[in-house]
């Protein structure tokens, strides 16, 4: 990533997850901002949508099985955002030292 790069993909995921986990919002910002791990797969779940969106408008035949994986593989991205927000304890998310 380029400087500036990192800060604008934490707002990209983190606008996308809030969408979706709304009620998540102090723990999503904390493991996007301070977790390798989760900043990977929120990548890989923002690439998933991406590729997602451009498949679903797409007209070649192939495009409907296509769009089944990605709708699976978001799936069981969600899955690992949810197992995220469930295994964190709330006291890392009021941030470090507090």
């Amino acid at each position: 990533m380029t400087p500036g790069e990192p800060e604008i993909f934490a707002q990209e995921a983190l606008a996308l997850l809030l969408d979706k986990y709304p009620e998540a919002a102090a723990k999503l910002q904390v493991l996007i901002q301070e977790n390798p791990s989760f900043q990977s797969l929120c990548e890989d779940y923002q690439d998933c949508l991406k590729a997602l969106t451009y498949w679903q408008q797409d007209t070649a035949p192939e495009a409907r099985e296509v769009c089944k994986s990605y709708i699976e593989l978001q799936a069981e991205l969600e899955q690992e955002i949810q197992q995220y927000l469930e295994s964190e304890p709330a006291a890392d998310c009021r941030g470090k030292g507090a």
